[in-house]
């Protein structure tokens, strides 16, 4: 089904999803590593649309109620964003029911630093729901992270079904996202978020985050006062550049489930 803001294209558009202000030297190396990501999505049997509809996107989780709402920042009705700030990733399975999405967003920060822009936004990254009192709420960041500046993507939203767990995706879409992004915007930096246990079991890792802060993030609950962490994860782009020396290929090796059992091809889209 198409949308509004979405449609489908040959395979390499993916690529020219950006009229990239990379340098020259890295243009061709970031075109190579979508492509590569692309070759492993499809053999996984798994048709890849982006777009920049987000009323559409924040409508997913309403079909998979095992999945939560989608972030504020990422919600039309909660946050400016739209196709010159914003794209979302999804991919379908053969028999066209979404199995993956993510999200990135372009902030642009400027000279006031990343704790700034955090602290005085800080609703803009609550988890959904109306039970956080972001006033009692905290943000703590290490000096380095503290003074990042400039454009930066806040990245999320990654969400696999379970019938494609355990294989690489986990590794090879963020990557993929990155890749994206970097071609579109030439950020400084991709950020995210994640609970401490997943960081701990090495999610960061494997999305290509090189970056930790710890405790970055303390949320308070209003009705109980008990206080919600998480970690906040970043890296640059010039960390996403060097860490192409390993290819998406290379990622999905060292999964078991690497290639599932059907293949199909990969419609892309601008």
């Amino acid at each position: 089904m198409n949308h509004p803001n979405h449609a489908f294209y040959p395979s390499s558009s993916v690529q020219m999803e950006a009229e990239s202000i990379v340098l020259s030297r890295d243009r061709e190396s970031i075109a190579k590593y979508i492509a590569g990501a692309e070759s492993i999505v499809s053999e996984l049997g798994i048709t890849i649309e982006v777009g920049s509809d987000f009323d559409f996107f924040c409508s997913i989780p309403d079909l998979q109620p095992d999945r939560h709402a989608v972030s504020p920042i990422f919600d039309p009705d909660e946050s400016c964003i739209s196709a010159s700030n914003g794209f979302w990733l999804i991919g379908r399975n053969a028999a066209g029911e979404i199995v993956l999405t993510q999200a990135i967003k372009l902030i642009p920060v400027g000279e006031a630093g990343f704790l700034t822009h955090l602290t005085e936004n800080l609703a803009d990254y609550r988890p959904k729901g109306d039970r956080l009192d972001i006033a009692k709420s905290q943000v703590q960041l290490t000096d380095r992270a503290a003074r990042l500046s400039g454009d930066l993507c806040y990245y999320g939203e990654l969400w696999i079904s379970s019938s494609y767990r355990g294989s690489c995706l986990t590794a090879v879409m963020p990557r993929l996202m990155f890749a994206i992004a970097i071609s579109k915007w030439s950020p400084n930096v991709v950020f995210g978020v994640m609970e401490p246990l997943a960081a701990c079991k090495g999610l960061a890792a494997r999305e290509g985050f090189m970056h930790l802060e710890q405790g970055g993030l303390h949320w308070r609950d209003r009705v109980s006062s008990e206080t919600m962490e998480e970690w906040l994860v970043w890296t640059t782009k010039d960390d996403f550049i060097f860490n192409m020396r390993v290819s998406p290929e290379m990622l999905s090796k060292l999964y078991p489930n690497r290639t599932g059992k059907k293949s199909a091809k990969v419609s892309k889209v601008a």
